[in-house]
């Protein structure tokens, strides 16, 4: 077993233990803190899930975002977005939905399937982040101002709004 391999096993054991079997349910993500401007309209959702490798060729790797469901507020089925155009896509798409409340079911790279329920803003972009590779690793100064999944990756900017507690 070579060397990558190697670190790719233990990294994918590090979070699968990281994560426990049962169903996991997060806390509302939202767009980022408000600049204070109301928009009318819609919102967009950009949903970073886990990924699959796709070997295109002789070592050439395309790692396309599994696909996810999106639930009315009401718990009824709106979308099931594929969340990539084809086997050498790597970038998840760009949903676009009136304000309000929502659910999403998708894999979280380590955590198996997730619960999110977002909260889309007119005018904004609300992300979740439920992959491992190629995050950004910023500091954070206020832990109440994310989400987090079990693994203790940040999923994205907890929901502010009346009625969607801190906690």
């Amino acid at each position: 077993m070579n060397k990558v391999n190697i670190l790719i096993s233990t990294t994918i054991a590090s979070l699968l233990a990281a994560c426990s079997s049962a169903p996991v349910v997060l806390a509302p993500v939202g767009p980022a803190p408000a600049s204070g401007e109301a928009a009318f309209g819609e919102g967009t959702l950009k949903v970073y899930t886990a990924t699959e490798t796709h070997e295109i060729g002789e070592d050439t790797y395309y790692y396309p975002h599994t696909g996810y469901e999106i639930y009315a507020e009401d718990g009824k089925p709106l979308h099931y977005v594929a969340n990539h155009f084809g086997d050498m896509d790597d970038a998840p798409m760009t949903v676009r939905l009136p304000g309000g409340r929502y659910t999403i079911r998708a894999q979280a790279d380590g955590c198996g399937r997730v619960t999110v329920p977002v909260v889309i803003r007119a005018g904004q972009l609300t992300r979740v982040n439920l992959e491992a590779w190629g995050r950004k690793r910023k500091p954070v100064t206020d832990e109440s101002t994310v989400v987090r999944l079990p693994n203790g990756y940040v999923a994205g900017w907890r929901a502010m709004e009346p009625g969607v507690p801190k906690s």
